[in-house]
């Protein structure tokens, strides 16, 4: 492994490249832990997938599947899924979408709302105490920081990865 922490750097570019993509997998872990806490938060019987598809709905307003699985990134066949629990719950329902007699539209309960804005109010706390020695300027310069990386991270198209399968095998 060297002295480069695993990262094949043969450069401190390399090297302090290496430790951006563990910090930023780092990061991708401690939001997986923080929705599991949050979804356990609502109700014992929550998926931390659906804790993100409520919290999706509760920004998105009366929304289709669709517009879910586009939000999140997920199958509309996995939304469906989290949507038929979150229902079971009581959190959310299904109401018939004005503009086309075909579609429903998912909605939030007044007691998916109100658990969702709690478990939201308690994430916008502890987010905050995480940054509570923080000057505005170092906050400032790291959403500025996180948004460029977002929008290049996101906006490019990954690679096809070595010994993995093709899309649609």
């Amino acid at each position: 492994m060297g002295g480069d922490g695993g990262w094949g750097g043969s450069s401190p570019r390399d090297t302090v490249l290496g430790a951006l993509e563990e910090s930023a997998a780092a990061m991708c872990r401690n939001e997986q832990r923080v929705c599991w806490t949050l979804a356990r938060g609502v109700s014992a019987a929550m998926e931390p997938g659906a804790y993100s598809v409520l919290a999706a709905a509760r920004r998105l307003g009366p929304c289709r599947v669709t517009d879910l699985a586009v939000t999140l990134g997920m199958s509309a066949s996995a939304i469906s899924g989290h949507v038929a629990a979150l229902a079971g719950l009581g959190f959310v329902g299904r109401v018939d979408a004005v503009e086309d007699e075909r579609s429903r539209r998912v909605t939030l309960t007044d007691d998916g709302r109100r658990r969702v804005d709690g478990a939201q109010t308690g994430r916008r706390t502890y987010f905050r105490a995480q940054l509570r020695g923080w000057t505005t300027v170092e906050i400032v310069e790291l959403a500025d920081l996180l948004a460029r990386f977002n929008e290049a991270y996101l906006m490019a198209e990954f690679p096809e990865m070595p010994g993995s399968p093709a899309v649609g095998e």
